[in-house]
């Protein structure tokens, strides 16, 4: 079987895509439960607060402004909301 690097590229984006639709689709949901079990799911709600910061991270040193923007945007809502779930 034969690739280029064109595949990899874009391959490897559209996997991006459907991991970064799916954590989308995970906080909606979380933001749906109720306090109870928003508070038996402290790990699940960081690990995806921490998981944006890292993303980050690389679209800082790899990206554009865009998504840097945005994805800081998301960091910081998701850190709060994990932050605000713990405390409630």
């Amino acid at each position: 079987m034969t690739r280029s690097y064109w595949d990899f590229f874009s391959g490897f984006g559209f996997f991006v895509t459907v991991l970064l639709l799916f954590a989308g689709i995970l906080a909606w949901q979380l933001g749906g439960l109720s306090t109870d079990t928003l508070q038996k799911l402290t790990l699940v709600t960081w690990t995806l607060a921490f998981s944006f910061v890292v993303i980050t991270f690389l679209s800082w040193r790899y990206f554009f402004i865009a998504p840097l923007v945005s994805s800081a945007l998301v960091s910081v809502i998701l850190l709060l909301a994990a932050w605000s779930a713990g405390r409630a």
